[in-house]
């Protein structure tokens, strides 16, 4: 049997495919398990060794990670599901194109899985139970705050979560700000925040942290010009609530932040906060002498200056 594990949930995935592996050799044992990269090896050899009769084994598992970056496979999926045999189990694991008709062909020859994240409403819930899990314990207040700061990712929060158990199995808020640090998302709005309630010392701050970071300065304009173009949707949607920016696309997370920064910001402000950040873009990339970090800091400066 074939079966292909996709999707942007890549903790799910892996924990399903840890669970059915352990299942396997606990009844047959590590001889009749093997593992491929796709990205390595050619179509035929693929389909060669999956085809392959198990040995010392009722049955042989076979996983093939990095499927999608090996396109004469995904061409050949018909010609693996009618060579492979009953005693095969396979496993094609990747980031599969919807919009390709390889995709389409695993649909319809495979047992198709799709990890996809779980609601943002929901992560606070998980983080509580998946702490639970582990031997530890998390507030539901404190929990949000973790997916606030690092981010709504269940494979980083899970690694974030290990991580404070060490310390200890109570998760408190303070070793949460201690031992985590703000996604680059998080972050840069964080960042907006302060320069929109007039704290240049905690912008620049902020700013220079992510610079300590490596973030590079075109990461910072590409990431503050994202968080502008959410608040201009907030701000200038007629009637807008979160609902409203939900259905337009947002998260609802990001948009019950959106809508408290658009509360005390005018369209006028946004227009110009856009047009400033894209007069600091073009000045950048054109003027070989422009030091970027200098141009940043001083569009940090005016906008904050005016919002004192």
């Amino acid at each position: 049997m074939i079966y292909t594990f996709t999707g942007k949930n890549t903790h799910l995935l892996s924990e399903e495919l840890q669970r059915i592996t352990a299942a396997f050799l606990k009844e047959h044992g590590d001889m009749a398990l093997e593992r491929i990269d796709a990205s390595e090896l050619a179509a035929d050899e693929i389909i060669s060794r999956v085809c392959n009769l198990p040995f010392l084994a009722e049955r042989k598992l076979v996983i093939v990670r990095s499927a999608e970056q090996n396109q004469p496979l995904l061409e050949s999926i018909e010609t693996l599901t009618e060579r492979v045999p009953d005693s095969v189990d396979v496993y094609l694991v990747g980031q599969f194109d919807k919009r390709k008709s390889s995709f389409k062909d695993l649909k319809k020859l495979t047992q198709l899985k799709e990890f996809s994240d779980v609601n943002e409403r929901d992560l606070p819930a998980w983080i509580v139970a998946y702490t639970k899990e582990q031997g530890g314990s998390i507030s539901q207040s404190d929990a949000r705050y973790l997916m606030e700061r690092v981010g709504a990712k269940q494979q980083l929060l899970a690694r974030e979560i290990e991580k404070l158990l060490i310390v200890d199995a109570a998760i408190a808020r303070s070793s949460i700000q201690t031992l985590t640090e703000d996604s680059v998302e998080e972050s840069i709005f964080a960042l907006l925040d302060e320069v929109f309630s007039g704290k240049s010392s905690a912008a620049l701050k902020r700013y220079r942290q992510q610079r300590s970071q490596q973030i590079d300065p075109h990461y910072i304009i590409a990431m503050l010009t994202w968080q502008l173009q959410q608040l201009a949707l907030a701000v200038f949607a007629p009637d807008s609530d979160k609902q409203t920016l939900v259905q337009a696309g947002m998260s609802s997370y990001a948009a019950g932040k959106m809508q408290r920064l658009a509360n005390s910001t005018t369209k006028a402000d946004v227009r110009r906060y856009i047009t400033l950040l894209s007069d600091v873009d073009m000045q950048i990339k054109n003027s070989a002498g422009v030091d970027a970090d200098a141009a940043l800091e001083t569009y940090i400066l005016e906008i904050t200056s005016k919002n004192l």
